[in-house]
């Protein structure tokens, strides 16, 4: 506010009372607190005109201060000022505020002239009663009367009045009021802000609570996502409120230079104290404790790395009552410091909206990317990923370039990324502790993002990296995070760092790396025999490389469902690229080895010796030679190899733990295991030639997993160990016979068990044995696709069953009495599925495409209408039906779920008269008031649509309710999906029970977030509470009603655990949908009322 001003504050006061005693100290508290304050006695010279320099001093001024006195209105000089202030105020287009002050006197006194005030205007009353020149006389009428008027108007503002309390603390009060006037920022803040909201909102609460455990909260995320940021927007909105305030900036960087932390602590004191004197830390950490523990402060430290800084600059961590101190850091392990164990707000990547704002803002100074740089945007915003940092860098340098240098500069930062955002990101590796963190973190970097995290503990512990320990330091640190599915994950700019980083270990020769991962400098070296011994890891797959001419094979996607008759064993990938197994020799320190779809030729005795990883898809050899070196390997990948047997005899490798050799579809038996006594994983998936097991893995004492997952030529299964953790069978119709799995007669005896997968086994109620007591540390169990008219009962007898997957099973038609301990029911695909029976507990289900489904007790309904009482037929404007020659009644069915009710009708033609209509995908509308002041509680919305015929199948629809005043936004993704058929027109109607999300005067935007372009038209209609009290004699005759005594029915009066109207914080976007782990932008919500924040990107994958 102040910034257009010559000075913050115009002190008006009466010198004889107030100069040396009150508005002495205001005027030095002002000053001290950094107000720029102009009083008039040091400006001006009393004896000159007042006029031109007091109006300039006022206009120049953002506030006047009145200090009203008892004497003050005995100063014609002070009445002068008064005026002017109130003339100034009044002037138009004037930010000048007015903050009346009453030292000693009463705002009425002011106001009406009365107490001192009027013994002042009377003695001017006198003057003019002794005044005999008419003229004079008349100007001195006309300047009390101003008088009159700017006191009265002066006395009626709201400002500050002493009464009986202590001076030092109204001045303090005083002082903190004009700051918030003056809204004044301590800290400088980019004003191009977007996507920081919630944080700040969520951090203004956490400093609303006086709690003793509230002192401290550590803003924590990776570099560069706005937590230095977010600390300013919250230091310069609250520091007014604190008797000291301090904000440390760069703690990280000031206290790697000499005597940066002495510095650090120096600064500190010089805003807590006005002291900045010190000698040494350990006099400095007295003296810290000192000013922490007398005044109530705020204090933000800025980018916090060590314990020592903490120390230094908190001490023993002892503060004054209603103090709060906010830490930024990327490193979570220094909170395990803390007396008490501080809140810890982590901030995440921006949403996808909110990446193009922020970007756009930067490139082209408008909230959208504009043509014809759109596409070119998408590709940068992606790259992003959701880092305010790369998206303010990458669109700054992008600014006002052409379309040829957006695309060449696209293109260049795939290939060498921006330094400028990676040295920021840098600093949390060059920050971590040891040598072996920083291997960890560049391995997985480099070859193993995405990749399970025990898969990635079990090999890298062989390497002598302790990575338990090493990966919880490196997600402390917020360099990687593991994902819902237990992969490790990496977001994909620090990935970039992390290989940049090798990349600086020789620029120009990447043989001389310590990691190959980009497959074409990997092919390079191979075919030029440039591999060092500083090589550690290589990955190459054949694939991927530019200008190689190759077939391609068949991949299952994780999304597709798997098909084993697609291995016919014909698959094949060759190429006309063949290396030397020389080119690997001289890399004699290679660990890691990745050679997918690559021919080889030569002696492979020559190997190196130190190899941990062998991962080789599509090796051509039919078994792997008998000397190759495989000593200290701890996993061999040969996933769509050629192999018929895997060794070329009998093979001792004491050090492996896992063999995967899926998809290799010539495979007839397993290797002789009494050479692999420390296998712990043994993978054949999808190896459709396979017909024996050795006999010896049951010697196998440390296995836990085995997938033999659609192993079709597979009938037999030798004894097992006991030691097996999850076994996996899909697809192994011929085990045992048709309907049977001779396994399953005796797998109670695997008491280890915790996961089994049987789908698609040919199974029926009968192939279930009664007793699965045995089985107590069971919690995932897979029984879809098969033959099942009902849950086995012998999954009563599981204890701790979690997931249960009961999917695409064609007779399943109820699924009742499931286990207590189940927190995970998949029953997707179930045709013949009418009813399911949830535990009592909270237990996620999924019933998607469940066509015949009618109810999933407490969550959802699915009826005819008929089963549906005449309130909700009204509403949805269905009472007509038959007028309106929709479809035959019992044809329509009525979902009810998250307080929504809805359905679909065939035809062209809207059931009801609606207050808004709107043709298009949107409708918006600003909600009107009732004419008997009633509340809005529920939304009719409709929409019709047409399809083309060309697009057949499911009708998926996804609706969008957003109040744009609250900032609130609801989607709605129904359960039960309608199928559709070639030229089918139909119309969507539904009801929303909404609680308190509308009030008069909101503006509302309703429409479809998945069908863009196929919806005609939308119509909406109100329903108030007057309508709800009208319609109560129709409820009561409804509960007379033998139907609504009916499970099935469907009623006005049910209610829900879960409602949409549950959901109503500003500033929000909320999903609901009963799978929780759909691919969206904010806050997904389920049945249960599981409320997770979830972001999603272009490629699908969920962050």
């Amino acid at each position: 506010m102040a910034n257009c001003f010559s000075y913050d504050v115009f002190l008006s006061f009466r010198g004889e009372d107030t100069r040396k005693s009150f508005t002495d100290h205001l005027y030095a508290a002002l000053k001290q607190a950094g107000v720029r304050t102009f009083r008039d006695d040091d400006a001006m010279d009393r004896g000159k005109l007042l006029e031109p320099e007091l109006k300039k001093a006022i206009r120049e001024s953002a506030i006047s201060i009145i200090v009203f006195s008892k004497d003050y209105a005995s100063s014609k000089w002070c009445l002068d000022e008064v005026l002017t202030i109130i003339e100034e105020h009044e002037r138009f287009s004037s930010k000048h505020e007015v903050v009346p002050v009453f030292y000693d006197v009463e705002p009425s006194d002011v106001r009406k002239q009365t107490g001192s005030f009027e013994e002042a205007f009377c003695r001017y009353d006198d003057i003019i009663e002794a005044e005999t020149d008419d003229e004079k006389k008349s100007e001195w009428i006309e300047k009390v009367k101003a008088w009159r008027v700017s006191l009265r108007k002066a006395g009626s503002f709201t400002g500050m009045v002493l009464a009986d309390g202590y001076e030092s603390e109204f001045i303090r009060n005083i002082v903190k009021v004009i700051r918030k006037k003056l809204n004044y920022k301590l800290m400088y803040v980019e004003d191009k802000l977007v996507g920081i909201e919630n944080n700040v909102a969520e951090i203004e609460s956490w400093l609303q609570d006086p709690s003793p455990n509230a002192v401290t909260l550590c803003i924590h995320g990776i570099g560069g996502i706005g937590k230095t940021t977010i600390s300013k927007c919250i230091f310069n909105s609250n520091y007014i409120d604190y008797d000291a305030t301090c904000f440390l900036a760069n703690i990280h960087d000031t206290s790697t230079q000499p005597g940066g932390l002495l510095n650090l602590q120096k600064q500190l004191l010089l805003a807590l104290k006005g002291e900045e004197v010190l000698w040494n830390i350990d006099e400095g950490i007295m003296k810290v404790v000192n000013a922490l523990c007398n005044k109530k402060v705020l204090l933000v430290l800025d980018d916090v790395t060590t314990r020592q800084q903490l120390i230094a600059l908190l001490g023993p961590q002892s503060f004054y009552p209603g103090s709060k101190v906010i830490i930024t850091t990327r490193h979570k392990w220094l909170l395990n410091d803390f007396k008490i164990q501080p809140t810890v707000h982590f901030v995440d990547e921006l949403y996808l909206n909110d990446s193009y704002k922020l970007f756009s803002l930067y490139a082209f100074g408008t909230y959208h990317p504009i043509e014809p740089f759109i596409v070119q945007s998408e590709a940068v915003v992606h790259h992003c990923r959701g880092l305010p940092l790369a998206l303010k860098v990458l669109g700054s340098s992008f600014k006002g370039k052409t379309i040829d240098v957006w695309e060449d500069a696209i293109r260049k930062l795939e290939a060498v990324p921006n330094h400028e955002i990676l040295d920021v990101l840098q600093v949390s590796y060059d920050t971590l502790e040891d040598s072996n963190d920083k291997d960890l973190f560049l391995h997985i970097a480099c070859f193993f993002v995405g990749e399970d995290k025990d898969f990635i503990v079990k090999l890298l512990a062989g390497c002598d990296l302790y990575p338990v320990v090493g990966i919880q330091n490196l997600i402390d640190r917020c360099l990687l995070y593991i994902d819902f599915d237990g992969n490790v994950m990496m977001h994909c700019l620090i990935k970039e760092m992390g290989q940049e980083v090798v990349c600086q270990e020789s620029p120009k020769f990447p043989g001389r790396r310590s990691r190959l991962w980009n497959h074409q400098d990997s092919f390079n070296v191979l075919k030029d025999k440039e591999g060092t011994v500083r090589v550690v890891g290589l990955a190459l797959d054949m694939r991927r490389i530019n200008g190689i001419n190759a077939t391609s094979i068949v991949i299952m996607g994780n999304e597709r469902k798997r098909n084993y008759e697609d291995f016919s064993g014909h698959i094949i990938h060759t190429n006309e690229e063949s290396f030397k197994v020389e080119a690997i020799r001289k890399m004699k320190n290679l660990m890691l080895l990745q050679l997918d779809y690559a021919t080889f030729s030569g002696s492979y005795k020559k190997l190196p010796k130190k190899l941990r990883l062998l991962r080789w898809h599509g090796l051509h050899l039919k078994s792997i030679p008998i000397d190759v070196p495989l000593q200290k390997l701890i996993v061999l990948d040969l996933r769509y190899s050629k192999l018929k047997q895997v060794w070329d005899g009998f093979k001792m490798v004491g050090s492996l733990k896992v063999l995967n050799l899926s998809y290799s579809v010539e495979l007839i038996k397993t290797p002789n295991f009494d050479g692999l006594p420390g296998l712990e994983s043994l993978l054949l998936e999808g190896c459709l030639s396979l017909t024996t097991i050795c006999e010896s893995i049951g010697y196998l004492k440390g296995l836990a997993l085995l997938d033999i997952s659609g192993c079709t030529s597979l009938k037999n299964i030798p004894c097992l160990p006991r030691s097996l953790v999850s076994i996996q069978m899909k697809g192994c119709s011929n085990l045992g016979g048709p309907g049977q799995v001779k396994w399953l007669d005796s797998c109670s005896l695997f008491s280890c068990l915790v996961d089994i997968d049987v789908s698609n086994c040919n199974l029926f109620d009968s192939s279930f044995t009664e007793d699965f007591s045995n089985l107590t540390l069971l919690k995932e169990l897979d029984i879809s696709e098969n033959h099942i008219t009902s849950l086995p009962s012998c999954l009563k007898n599981l204890p701790r069953l979690e997931v249960l997957y009961a999917s695409r099973c064609s007779h399943l038609q109820s699924v009742l009495n499931v286990p207590k301990s189940i927190g995970h029911l998949l029953l997707c695909d179930n045709k013949s599925l009418e009813i399911v029976q949830p535990t009592p507990n909270p237990c996620r289900t999924w019933v998607a495409r469940c066509d015949n489904l009618c109810a999933v007790e407490g969550y959802l309904k699915w009826e005819s209408m008929k089963n549906v009482d005449r309130k909700v037929i009204r509403y949805l404007g269905l009472e007509s039906v038959s007028e309106n020659a929709y479809i035959e009644e019992d044809s329509i069915k009525v979902l009810y779920e998250f307080g929504i009710y809805s359905t679909w009708v065939t035809g062209k033609t809207l059931p009801c008269s609606y207050m808004y209509k709107e043709s298009g995908s949107w409708i918006s509308f600003r909600v009107p008031s009732h004419p008997d002041g009633s509340r809005i509680c529920g939304l009719n919305v409709c929409f019709r649509a047409i399809w083309d015929e060309v697009d057949d199948g499911l009708c998926l629809c996804a609706v969008e309710v957003e109040n744009k005043t609250k900032a609130l936004v609801w989607r709605y993704y129904p359960t039960i999906e309608r199928e559709k058929k070639r030229s089918d027109d139909y119309t969507w109607l539904s009801l929303w029970r909404t609680g308190n999300l509308l009030d008069d005067g909101d503006e509302i935007v309703i429409g479809s977030i998945m069908l863009p372009g196929l919806v005609e038209e939308w119509c909406v209609n109100m329903m108030y509470d007057d309508e709800e009290e009208e319609a109560g004699e129709e409820i009561e005759e409804e509960k007379k009603d033998s139907r609504c005594f009916l499970n099935n029915h469907i009623s006005w009066i049910d209610r829900l655990p879960v409602e949409v109207s549950d959901f109503v914080n500003n500033g929000k976007t909320y999903h609901f949908h009963s799978d929780i782990s759909i691919g969206v932008d904010g806050y997904t919500v389920d049945w249960w009322g599981s409320c997770v924040k979830m972001k999603f990107w272009p490629t699908g994958s969920v962050i």
